[in-house]
């Protein structure tokens, strides 16, 4: 997921505060993780970040990959990012759990022109810095980073019902309100005749046994239509374009048909009006282009 701002800059904010004294207000919603972010985004994402650390290498979340932000991850155990589109206001959102040494904040910042404290929304003092397009607020157990205000009011964001069942196992896990048009947009340029009438898509990454290229990862979506009926039909659409795909190969791990033969891999099941589709093996190259999928292409 490609979101606006340099990786190494942000990661050159996070450890620039995260020798910092520890402010003394923390954010209301500090006790549920996605109520730290605002309603509005393109696609939300949860990160057991120890698990996910060799696909962090190869997927740019908040604007950095696991190659740039490694020591940050190092003293990161969990994080919730949003992608927001251009009239938000803000383009990412990123709430991170870990310990962070925080004692030196206000000595930091004091000696440093770049940046000054901004009264939010939430009612809560941060950290902003124009010249660098960010805000961050921090303490030794949770930093918010954005390129807007990093601190919402409540309630945040509640995260659908079934998202905890799916992201218990998950170690890369999120949704999207958009899943019509993020799915449709990447089907249409891969020329494959289908378009899915989705209005939520909630995926979860798991380990796949290990496979002639190395470690692998499976995939499950949950497609969510407007009825049964069209659950029903799209099933069939499904299993019937399953037919198209036989024979395609991908040019090199980049391309994006290695994504759409793991999604026709196996033939979907219906839940009601949702439509479950576990995935075949995916590479970590893979796994970025599903993430490109869930965001970028709804942008």
């Amino acid at each position: 997921m490609k979101i606006k701002g340099s990786g190494v800059l942000i990661l050159g904010v996070i450890f620039f505060v995260s020798c910092a004294t520890n402010p003394k207000t923390t954010p209301a919603n500090e006790s549920e993780d996605f109520a730290a972010l605002a309603p509005g985004a393109v696609a939300y994402f949860a990160i057991d970040v120890p698990r996910s650390r060799p696909l962090l290498e190869f997927i740019s979340l908040g604007g950095f990959s696991g190659k740039d932000a490694a020591e940050f991850l190092d003293k990161t155990d969990s994080a919730v990012v949003a992608a927001y589109p251009p009239e938000s206001g803000r383009s990412f959102l990123v709430a991170a759990r870990g310990k962070y040494p925080s004692w030196r904040l206000g000595l930091s910042f004091a000696f440093s022109s770049a940046w000054k404290k901004i009264p939010s929304t939430a009612g809560i003092s941060y950290w902003r810095s124009d010249r660098n397009g960010l805000s961050v607020f921090l303490n030794s157990r949770r930093a918010l980073v954005s390129d807007g205000d990093p601190l919402v009011p409540p309630p945040g964001v509640a995260a659908p019902a079934v998202f905890g069942t799916l992201r218990r196992d998950a170690f890369l896990s999120g949704w999207t309100d958009d899943g019509g048009a993020s799915i449709n947009r990447f089907l249409t340029l891969l020329e494959i005749p289908l378009q899915i009438p989705a209005d939520r898509i909630l995926f979860g990454i798991f380990d796949a046994p290990e496979g002639k290229n190395g470690k692998e990862y499976e995939a499950f979506l949950r497609i969510e239509t407007p009825s049964v009926s069209h659950a029903k039909g799209l099933l069939a659409v499904f299993s019937l374009t399953r037919i198209f795909m036989v024979g395609l190969a991908p040019i090199d791990e980049e391309d994006p048909l290695i994504l759409a033969a793991a999604l026709f891999a196996h033939i979907p099941t219906q839940e009601d009006a949702a439509l479950i589709i576990r995935t075949g093996p995916l590479t970590p190259q893979g796994i970025a282009l599903l993430f490109n999928m869930l965001s970028l292409y709804s942008n």
